[in-house]
């Protein structure tokens, strides 16, 4: 699957409300749960809503939003040193001895318009279900846990199965195993069952019909494994026939990420500066996914496709992968398939606003930018007038500048304006990556 802690997934969940931008849009549901703080001490609290995702689809559980309305919070000081420093054996081991399960899950610190996030995303378990093997008495009866009971993710809730789908998780895994038993014998046969022998998972041990067979560690550390179908023999060496795969593990051990990396959520904002600073981002293709879920398609886009070191196909086929239903994702299909910027022409017709966007034409090429506040707009427009040549000649100039005036200018913009910054980005974008790029 797709990294769940991904600067993309964590973004679509950050989507904030146009008339309330300190409040998630985003409501709890099936697969999210919101927690005004985060409280190590108070762990066990959180084991009902992490083992109703692991029982369900899996899901998030996200610190640092308040529960009605949804508004941004941020963690603050200990809380925030508390997740930071989060000690995962501890907390792994606390939720081994309250459910019958090994639970997977990962998290992170997630970083949004000066916030910081606790995220801890719960995989859904592949043998269902987990069952509650330990009570747990809080003074909020909701995150009481009782010795035996199942627990599921409903809609916004976490709560005791209900019979039907307590059904269908037996039907489920009576499926998986009648498969896993199919595919076991697909291979025993392949062998011939008189030479085939079982290794115990848990302890280590080959069964055969003469007896057991014990592998000292220093061989074990020594034996080569062969995969069906090749085979490159070293003189000496000794060999098993392998039907599969094999992976190192260690066992008596829970191996889980600690949240030491800080993922950030990618806005319009970024993907905006980023280009006009040309930074290397990481997982470029990440924010030409955002521009799907952006209301504007008019973003910078060959840039992001050029880091990635992919084709304008590949990024196409993203695109249309996307599941988003906003304007953006439309717009930025339709550029991707053909409908560029081009240079524009000045017209004949003398107006004040022309004469101010000839002006700021040999300005931007005489690296002597610096508008007035009535003249931003005629200077942000000169930049979709200039020819190739004059912009990669001055491409460190142009996009400094620029950055600049975006930066003072364009959160208070008039709807023109706005427009203006989003044709001269487009243009930039478009003439100094798109011919770059294989199709």
């Amino acid at each position: 699957m797709a990294n769940p802690l991904s600067e993309d997934i964590l973004s679509s969940i950050f989507k904030t409300s146009a008339k309330h931008p300190d409040r998630l849009i985003k409501r709890e549901d099936t697969n999210h749960e919101f927690k005004e703080s985060y409280n190590h001490a108070n762990m066990a609290m959180y084991f009902k809503t992490i083992a109703a995702f692991a029982n369900n689809e899996g899901g998030y559980l996200i610190f640092g939003v308040k529960d009605t309305p949804h508004k941004l919070l941020g963690l603050k000081d200990k809380a925030l040193e508390q997740f930071e420093n989060l000690n995962v054996e501890i907390f792994t081991k606390n939720l081994n001895e309250y459910f019958s399960q090994t639970i997977r899950w990962v998290s992170t610190l997630f970083e949004f318009r000066d916030l910081t996030f606790g995220i801890i995303y719960v995989y859904p378990l592949v043998v269902k279900p987990a069952i509650c093997k330990k009570s747990y008495d809080c003074t909020e009866k909701k995150y009481s846990l009782k010795d035996a009971d199942i627990y599921f993710r409903y809609a916004g809730r976490s709560e005791r199965i209900k019979s039907a789908d307590l059904e269908r998780i037996i039907d489920e895994r009576r499926r998986n195993e009648e498969k896993l038993w199919l595919s076991f014998i697909e291979k025993a046969s392949k062998i011939g069952i008189q030479n085939a022998s079982l290794i115990d998972m848990s302890n280590g041990v080959i069964s055969e019909k003469g007896g057991t067979i014990f592998i000292d560690k220093k061989l074990l550390n020594q034996m080569k494994f062969i995969k069906e179908g090749e085979f490159n023999e070293k003189q000496g060496a000794p060999t098993l026939r392998l039907i599969g795969d094999v992976q190192q593990i260690e066992t008596g051990k829970l191996l889980i990420s600690p949240p030491k990396r800080i993922v950030k959520a990618i806005e319009q904002t970024d993907i905006i500066e980023s280009f006009l600073k040309q930074e290397t981002v990481d997982e470029p293709l990440n924010y030409i996914s955002h521009i799907c879920s952006c209301f504007s398609g008019y973003l910078p886009v060959y840039y992001y496709i050029s880091l990635s070191n992919s084709t304008i196909n590949e990024a196409i086929l993203l695109v249309e992968s996307n599941l988003s239903r906003y304007q953006g994702k439309q717009t930025l299909l339709k550029r991707l398939n053909g409908k560029f910027c081009s240079q524009r022409v000045m017209k004949k017709v003398e107006t004040e606003l022309s004469k101010q966007k000839e002006h700021y034409i040999t300005l931007w090429e005489e690296e002597n930018i610096n508008p007035s506040d009535s003249e931003v707009k005629a200077c942000v427009a000169a930049i979709t007038y200039l020819n190739v040549d004059i912009i990669e000649a001055h491409t460190t100039y142009i996009l400094s500048k620029l950055h600049g005036l975006y930066m003072k200018y364009y959160a208070n913009a008039k709807s023109d304006l706005a427009q203006e910054f989003r044709n001269a980005i487009v243009y930039l974008d478009e003439t100094l990556y798109r011919l770059k790029i294989n199709q």
